[in-house]
């Protein structure tokens, strides 16, 4: 009886281990990241006033390519999302009171380093990820004005600057998985928003 409870308990346990969850990013595998971004940097003008930056919505694609031996990975991917904000003008001499309004899309190509294969497996949680990461990529402006002021009537100190531009950004960023296949996240860099955060999914 004992050697039959035994053998069960072992192939138990064989069982569980064989088939225990994994959850930190290996190489070959896809991650999709949904996210809301916060905090934008726009100039200043003469005529002074409020802005308004909305939360900026934004999907990240990525797949894991290059092992760097004891250390990490690289991964590919890119990010697309999108970006809304306004500011109220006082009036200022012959101009009345106005609200600038644009929105922003985009889309970048980016590169992160995942490093956590730098430390002790018995150190580091396998639930967390850590990278550092980079982009270069572009987007397109629409920048406008409300009906009652034209670009013109604002003089040469502020000017429509609706179109394609290019950008980088750079980022570091962290990832808890709470499930297998599930994780949130957090970034914080310059370029698209000083803050992202949001959820991960492996596909």
């Amino acid at each position: 009886m004992k050697k039959f409870i035994l053998t069960v308990c072992f192939l138990s346990f064989f069982s569980v281990a064989a088939h225990a969850e994994h959850f930190a990013f290996k190489i070959g595998e896809n991650r999709a990241s949904f996210g809301i971004g916060f905090g934008w940097m726009n100039k200043g003008d003469r005529f002074g006033g409020g802005t308004w930056n909305f939360p900026s919505p934004n999907a990240l694609v990525e797949r894991s390519i290059l092992p760097f031996r004891d250390f990490g990975f690289l991964s590919v991917g890119a990010q697309f999302g999108f970006h809304h904000g306004h500011r109220n003008h006082s009036a200022s001499g012959d101009i009345p009171r106005f609200r600038e309004f644009w929105t922003s899309f985009y889309f970048v190509p980016r590169v992160a380093l995942y490093f956590h294969e730098i430390f002790h497996p018995d150190d580091f949680p396998e639930r967390i990820d850590l990278y550092v990461g980079v982009g270069l990529g572009f987007n397109y402006l629409s920048h406008g004005l409300s009906s009652d002021v034209t670009w013109e009537s604002l003089g040469p100190t502020h000017r429509d600057n609706s179109g394609f531009k290019f950008g980088y950004h750079f980022f570091v960023g962290g990832r808890y998985y709470f499930r297998e296949n599930m994780a949130v996240f957090a970034e914080i860099g310059y370029g698209l928003s000083f803050l992202n955060v949001g959820i991960t999914l492996r596909y």
